[in-house]
């Protein structure tokens, strides 16, 4: 991502500042610190200087992130919806040389490739890995005392006993990186749409869909936004009251199914989360066999050109995992914080707990028979 925006930043300097155009001006260390959505102009801060000013436009690109400043001129509308929180996750990520084991041009996913924990690995430049492992929040105080620890040599020992992905080059180096860092929490964004036309203003990226890195489209989608814009443009001849509204038409669904796909294809609950991984290993292989009579699992989609996230989506939805998931993670999320604030007390045992338990076992039973029927 660094290596991209270092890109087309040096790209913009380099084609405008550098032919002196009088319409690009770019500010470094600047800080947007209000939308004036009916003046068309922004308030911004430098903030080396700590010096303030107004700066009018005629489009307003709003790509600043989960906690968007230019999302909260659109969030003034009375049609405008949104919704902020976070994936419920907390994990560390890692920058290790690529084992010989990992594609240096694919994601992998790596369900359980830890005790309590699941992950993914995204290729990088100079034969590195990135690798996030990610433990739901009420399963934090589960794992085990090594990953929790903060003795590289523990770490090491542990994670070379019991990650069961792949073979790591250096140990020592994951395990330095891993206890050098606290644990990370991010942010998800739902919009109900990404415009507003009479204020000129349009949402892309992280301010218009965060999400959970869980399937490494992030990025991804955020220049398929820019790029979507761009052929809107040239489409309907730089008419914006004609190519924002269109963006959010076609944008809105791909970004909802991003934030969607990387909650929901997970589940919370571990066993639950189990059957999950073989349903992925059952089905890929059965479709690799019978193409023409089983469809493919909805994670071996994502990433494949000309599939879409919406189409990925509606595969999910369409075999029952999507409705499944999120009825387990809205509990598991409502259960754990109604316990941790002292709404209600976490019951261990007795004919409470077992009825609270019969409702995922039902689920998860339900969800085989469909599996099967749908095979």
């Amino acid at each position: 991502r660094n290596f991209v925006v270092a890109g087309m930043a040096r790209y913009l300097q380099e084609k405008y500042a550098s032919a002196s155009d009088p319409a690009f001006a770019a500010l470094y260390d600047t800080r947007v610190q209000y939308v004036d959505e009916r003046r068309r102009r922004v308030l911004v801060r430098a903030s080396v200087t700590g010096e303030e000013k107004y700066l009018s436009y005629d489009l307003l690109v709003g790509c600043d992130g989960v906690r968007s400043v230019v999302r909260e001129a659109l969030a003034k509308s009375s049609n405008f919806e949104m919704d902020i929180g976070d994936i419920f996750q907390e994990f560390k990520a890692v920058h290790v040389e690529k084992p010989p084991a990992l594609s240096a041009s694919a994601m992998s996913l790596l369900p359980a490739a830890l005790p309590e924990m699941t992950g993914i690995a995204l290729p990088e430049t100079g034969n590195m890995v990135n690798i996030s492992m990610g433990v739901p929040r009420h399963r934090r105080s589960k794992l085990p005392a090594e990953l929790q620890s903060e003795d590289i040599p523990t770490v090491a020992a542990y994670v070379r006993k019991n990650f069961r992905a792949f073979d790591l080059v250096d140990y020592d180096d994951f395990a330095r990186q891993w206890v050098g860092q606290e644990w990370n929490r991010t942010g998800q964004v739902h919009c109900s749409s990404y415009h507003s036309s009479p204020h000129r203003i349009v949402l892309m990226g992280d301010a218009a869909h965060a999400t959970s890195p869980s399937i490494g489209m992030g990025m991804n989608t955020a220049l398929r936004d820019a790029h979507v814009f761009y052929e809107l443009l040239v489409k309907h001849g730089d008419e914006l009251d004609k190519t924002l509204p269109d963006f959010s038409k076609e944008r809105v669904r791909e970004g909802q199914a991003l934030t969607d796909l990387a909650y929901h294809l997970y589940c919370f609950d571990a066993k639950a989360q189990l059957l999950e991984v073989v349903h992925i290993i059952v089905r890929s292989k059965l479709h690799k066999m019978l193409p023409r009579l089983v469809e493919d699992h909805p994670q071996n989609m994502i990433g494949r050109t000309g599939v879409a996230l919406a189409d990925v989506y509606a595969q999910a939805s369409g075999l029952g995992i999507i409705p499944k998931h999120r009825r387990i993670n809205d509990e598991t999320r409502r259960r754990y914080f109604e316990t941790s604030v002292g709404m209600i007390k976490d019951t261990e045992g007795g004919t409470s707990r077992w009825l609270t338990l019969g409702v995922p076992i039902v689920a998860i039973s339900l969800g085989l028979a469909k599996y099967c029927a749908s095979i």
